[in-house]
């Protein structure tokens, strides 16, 4: 389902709290927000360190090429008031609803675990 949803806070990084915004109401791209109160610098440096493990680095463009649902996407972490924004770009002739139905799946899998690591 494609828009703008809001998730209730979750555990994201190892760090308890964050609320997560998804919207991807065009098919340009799918932005992630992850925001909390209380350490948004954390925040933004875990959403770095984790992006950079993902996928190979395009320094020209300053973005990641990554793998979700099976397609191929290109990744940025932008700062955002209280965070950050992950954006995914799918590339070309790329599913944009396996994309979301990925993301929308991990979203799911960690606002449901009680774990925080």
């Amino acid at each position: 389902m494609a828009g703008h949803r809001n998730s209730s806070t979750a555990c994201v990084f190892g760090l308890r709290g964050v609320r997560i915004a998804l919207d991807d109401e065009t098919p340009a791209a799918i932005d992630v927000r992850l925001t909390m109160c209380s350490d948004s610098a954390t925040l933004r440096e875990r959403a770095r360190a984790f992006l950079a493990k993902q996928g190979t680095a395009d320094p020209e463009r300053g973005v990641r090429q990554i793998e979700l649902g099976r397609e191929r996407a290109s990744a940025r972490v932008e700062d955002i008031q209280g965070g950050v924004r992950i954006r995914v770009v799918p590339v070309a002739n790329s599913n944009i609803d396996s994309i979301r139905d990925e993301i929308e799946a991990r979203i799911a899998q960690i606002s449901s675990d009680a774990r925080c690591d």
